[in-house]
């Protein structure tokens, strides 16, 4: 039943590891995503954060060959032993979209 669950979801994932910036409470913080959906983000347990449930944070994407990064708005849905769920707040398709993009085709 817990496989049947994994494929309804919303957003199907796509696997990946990239590293990333967490910015909780205003304090940077390096991870890496271990899988994305327009929804949400699988996320490393970044080294001295210990997130809370509901916990919000901003990721930092680094886009492509640009100087800027992507920035999302999100909050903590889960939190396991090495790893965290991350759901991205709404009204952020257009910037989540972008992501996508600079992340090319995957195979």
């Amino acid at each position: 039943m817990d496989e049947q669950q994994d494929d309804r979801r919303r957003y199907p994932r796509q696997p990946m590891v990239r590293a990333i910036m967490v910015r909780p409470n205003g304090h940077k913080i390096d991870a890496h995503v271990l899988d994305l959906s327009l929804g949400g983000a699988r996320v490393t347990l970044p080294q001295n954060w210990n997130p809370e449930s509901g916990a919000t944070l901003r990721m930092y994407f680094q886009n492509g060959d640009e100087q800027e990064s992507i920035t999302l708005r999100g909050h903590v849905t889960r939190v396991g032993l090495d790893d965290m769920g991350v759901e991205f707040e709404p009204q952020q398709e257009q910037d989540i979209r972008e992501l996508f993009a600079s992340l090319g085709p995957r195979q």
